[in-house]
């Protein structure tokens, strides 16, 4: 069964157990307990597949003397898609400006979730400064820019420039073959991760019930997805190709990792599925997916700078009592899209290391009502991160028209 169908099944089947069992005290801690080992098991897979594949991508690249355009296309769309979905999160909220639920967490510990962001910026700082190449790849959880460097070196240096180097790249090629084996097998039994972790979802949004007392923030939210995801993305999507692709085809074969993405709040436990539906259901070659894939999961996060926009903006009216203004909206979506570029440092809490590093950066003082954010991280964070591995999948995509190697695969063949 096609990896999309079998997510959304196991998506409902988490509801389901939700329904079933949310009215257990302990049933949100036990599920939670259960999804972030099922999601580290998926980040311990991830670096192996991420080192060797993009080592592998990027030496055939350069081999063909394409590394520069596959970049260069997979930056720009990045950035594109960043600021115009930071703008359409202004827009949204104008429409239907809501204000945050806060909560009683708010105002309780005005540091706490700005500790935490710049606990998390200094600690991709330093992970970034040149001690043991080795640790760095090994010690790779949360923040996979050094990772990415080391391998973007040695696939420099593993170019077959030379005779002797011809076997290592050969020996590092059929290795990245072994390592979308491990992606595929990763792909067809993600449905279990995504199982578990929407029933955690689903139970800890009714223990916490603030989302069902005040729907509206959520409501506001899940229509700037669907107008990103629906109308922007793909609109974007067809600019970026001619016109000679289908969007929505490629966004409904990228479902498995962005459901994956969406129920685990974290992208790089959906990098293997990503990377493999991109060169199984996209059509994108595999050097391409490879590259492309990580590096959009590391600079894509427009859909993580669209939703910190709107919760800034809607706990800056619950505050303040008054709606943002023009000046205070364009500013706070353009720090947010700015600041989405270095987000990665805090996989699965990018939407809230933005919208406390944005707060900070404009000197808006909500006197700890930020902090309200954290209840609702699970929608925050998992809608941000689906939106970022839609842009991701077809951002691929979008390079391999760059260099005209995409190819069309049958529905039959795809996973």
């Amino acid at each position: 069964m096609k990896t999309w169908i079998t997510y959304i099944a196991a998506l409902l089947m988490g509801l389901a157990t939700a329904m079933l069992f949310g009215t257990f005290s302990q049933t949100a801690e036990i599920l939670s307990s259960v999804s972030t080992y099922l999601i580290n098991l998926g980040v311990f897979i991830a670096i192996p597949i991420l080192f060797v594949t993009f080592a592998s991508g990027t030496a055939s690249l350069m081999k063909d003397k394409r590394g520069r355009k596959v970049a260069l296309s997979s930056v720009l769309w990045a950035v594109v898609t960043t600021a115009l979905l930071s703008g359409l999160a202004v827009l949204m909220f104008m429409i239907k400006p809501v204000s945050f639920p806060v909560t009683s967490s708010a105002g309780s510990a005005p540091g706490t979730l700005i500790s935490h962001s710049s606990y998390m910026l200094g600690s991709a700082a330093n992970a970034l400064y040149p001690v043991n190449a080795f640790w760095s790849v090994v010690s790779a959880t949360r923040f996979i820019v050094p990772a990415v460097i080391i391998a973007w070196i040695l696939g420099i240096a593993m170019k077959p420039s030379a005779d002797i180097i011809r076997p290592a790249y050969t020996v590092m090629n059929s290795f990245s073959e072994v390592m979308y084996r491990i992606s595929r097998t990763y792909a067809v039994f993600g449905f279990v991760i995504v199982y578990i972790s929407s029933a955690a979802f689903f139970a800890t949004l009714y223990e916490e019930k603030t989302v069902i007392a005040a729907p509206g923030y959520a409501i506001l939210t899940a229509l700037a997805v669907l107008a990103a995801v629906l109308l922007l993305i793909p609109f974007l999507y067809a600019i970026f190709t001619g016109f000679k692709k289908n969007p929505y085809k490629m966004i409904y074969r990228s479902l498995a990792p962005a459901l994956l993405s969406f129920m685990s709040s974290n992208t790089i436990a959906s990098m293997p599925v990503a990377e493999g539906v991109a060169r199984q259901n996209l059509g994108v070659q595999k050097r391409i997916a490879s590259t492309s894939v990580p590096l959009l999961t590391i600079i894509g996060k427009g859909g993580s700078a669209m939703v910190s926009a709107i919760a800034l903006l809607s706990l800056f009216q619950a505050t303040t009592g008054e709606l943002p203004s023009a000046t205070v909206s364009a500013a706070a979506a353009a720090v947010a899209a700015l600041i989405s570029f270095i987000s990665s440092s805090s996989a699965g809490t990018e939407a809230l290391v933005i919208t406390a590093v944005t707060l900070q950066v404009l000197g808006i003082n909500l006197y700890g009502a930020e902090n309200a954010l954290i209840a609702f991280s699970p929608l925050i964070c998992g809608a941000g991160a689906a939106v970022d591995t839609i842009i991701t999948s077809l951002g691929s995509s979008i390079a391999a028209c760059a260099i005209e190697t995409d190819i069309e695969v049958p529905y039959k063949d795809t996973v």
